[in-house]
C-alpha cells in the first residue's frame, strides 16, 4: 500500500509533509507576486532590490559573460541571489553602488538590470 494512502502514523506523516510542502510553495508564490510582481517559475524578475535601490530589467537581449564584464567595467562577482534564487553578479569598484547588475540565467548567459533613478 502507498504511504500516502496508509492509515497509520507513516501515512499521517507523509500527508503532513506533502501538505506543508504545498503550503510553502503557495506562500512563496504569493510573496513573489505581491512584493516583486513576478511568478516563482520565472528566471527574470522585473525588479531587483540591491545596494539600497531598485534595479529594473532591461528589455534587451541576454548578454554573455564577456559582454556583461564590458558593460559593468570589470570582473563580475556574485553579490546576492535574486528573489527567484538566481545568482546576481556585479562589479563594485569601491563603496559606490554599481549602475548595472546581472542575473545569471544560463551557463554564460546574463540578464541585465540597470539602477532606476527614483
Amino acid at each position: 500500500m502507498s504511504p500516502v494512502l496508509a492509515t497509520n502514523r507513516a501515512g499521517n506523516l507523509v500527508r503532513a509533509l506533502i501538505t506543508i510542502a504545498l503550503l510553502v510553495l503557495i506562500m512563496r508564490t504569493a510573496y513573489l507576486l505581491w512584493v516583486f510582481h513576478t511568478p516563482a517559475w520565472t528566471s527574470r524578475p522585473h525588479d531587483v532590490h540591491y545596494c539600497g535601490g531598485w534595479y529594473e530589467r532591461q528589455e534587451t537581449a541576454d548578454v554573455s559573460g564577456a559582454q556583461a564584464r564590458k558593460l559593468a567595467g570589470g570582473r563580475l562577482r556574485q553579490v546576492m541571489r535574486s528573489p527567484v534564487l538566481r545568482p546576481i553578479a556585479a562589479y563594485r569598484s569601491g563603496s559606490a553602488c554599481p549602475r548595472y547588475i546581472f542575473a545569471k540565467v544560463g551557463e554564460d548567459t546574463y540578464v541585465t538590470y540597470q539602477v532606476t533613478d527614483d
